[in-house]
């Protein structure tokens, strides 16, 4: 999925402040995210291992006992293991319906419940070292106003991912919503195959990018990551270049104070940002250009 040009995050005024004079963004630990069901519900396979025994051990017997020319590379040790002794059988003179019954004992159960090893990974990689940066779609949302904008006392920063320099935004990731448990795909492919670049792609997404549906307002984007450096805190503080921050939007109720504080700032080290303001234009809520 293309990360959009730019993304936001709305903030208090105070936070915009140090943000904007510190040019550093805070960057917090999972385990401090709101949402108490977050990193809870674990994906699953369809089939499930036992489902997918039968399946597995029938689709062996057909490459094995097959005339086309198999190349045993694309699949997992296990599975190269299993068609070699059934070639070996199938040397010997032995039928397929035989050999499907003497490989059964030897086709390797799964470790243990597919969710409790998801579980068990999640809480000791969620120990509070990896970092996480949120960010939404969302450049005129409400909601998002009146609960990250300090109800709309806030204001709300735009930031582009620069490619040139390798900026973490490009690596952005869109959070799913559903209320259904991800499905990651089959076990029957994890048994031929193995654990797959793709699959194991799906399972850090179902697990740290999929939330309910009743947050799908917030249209979030996410970057993880984890710092070689980690202290005791469950938060660091990264710099950003002043280039990403694209623009700077002004909450309908900030304090002018405030305002005059967070322009200066972007006056002496954001001269290049866009700024907006939210203006109340015959009973509409309206995003306009700010006339420095």
């Amino acid at each position: 999925m293309v990360v959009p040009d730019l993304l936001y995050k709305y903030t208090t005024a105070e936070t915009a402040q140090i943000i904007l004079d510190t040019g550093k963004l805070r960057w917090q630990s999972p385990c401090q995210f709101n949402d108490v069901s977050e990193l809870q519900r674990m994906p699953r396979l369809s089939p499930n291992f036992v489902e997918a025994r039968p399946i597995y051990s029938q689709k062996l017997v057909e490459l094995a006992y097959s005339n086309e020319p198999l190349d045993l590379t694309v699949y997992s040790q296990w599975t190269q293991m299993l068609i070699a002794m059934l070639w070996k059988l199938k040397s010997q003179g032995i039928s397929a319906d035989s050999a499907l019954s003497s490989i059964d004992s030897s086709i390797p159960q799964s470790e243990g419940d597919m969710e409790d090893l998801f579980r068990k990974n999640t809480e000791l990689n969620n120990d509070g070292s990896l970092r996480c940066f949120c960010l939404t779609e969302n450049d005129m949302n409400p909601l998002m106003w009146a609960h990250y904008g300090d109800s709309s006392k806030g204001c709300m920063l735009g930031f582009r991912h620069i490619n040139e320099l390798s900026t973490p935004f490009a690596e952005a990731e869109k959070v799913r919503y559903s209320d259904d448990i991800p499905t990651i795909g089959s076990a029957v492919d994890f048994y031929l195959y193995g654990p797959t670049k793709e699959q194991n792609r799906e399972t850090r997404l179902a697990i740290y990018h999929t939330k309910s549906k009743g947050w799908k307002h917030e249209g979030e984007w996410r970057v993880i990551c984890k710092p070689k450096i980690i202290d005791d805190k469950k938060y660091s503080d990264f710099k950003f270049y002043p280039k990403e921050l694209a623009s700077i939007t002004f909450g309908l109720k900030m304090d002018g104070e405030k305002k005059a504080k967070l322009l200066a700032l972007a006056d002496s080290k954001y001269s290049h940002c866009e700024l907006y303001e939210l203006k109340m234009i015959n009973g509409k809520v309206s995003r306009i250009k700010y006339e420095r």
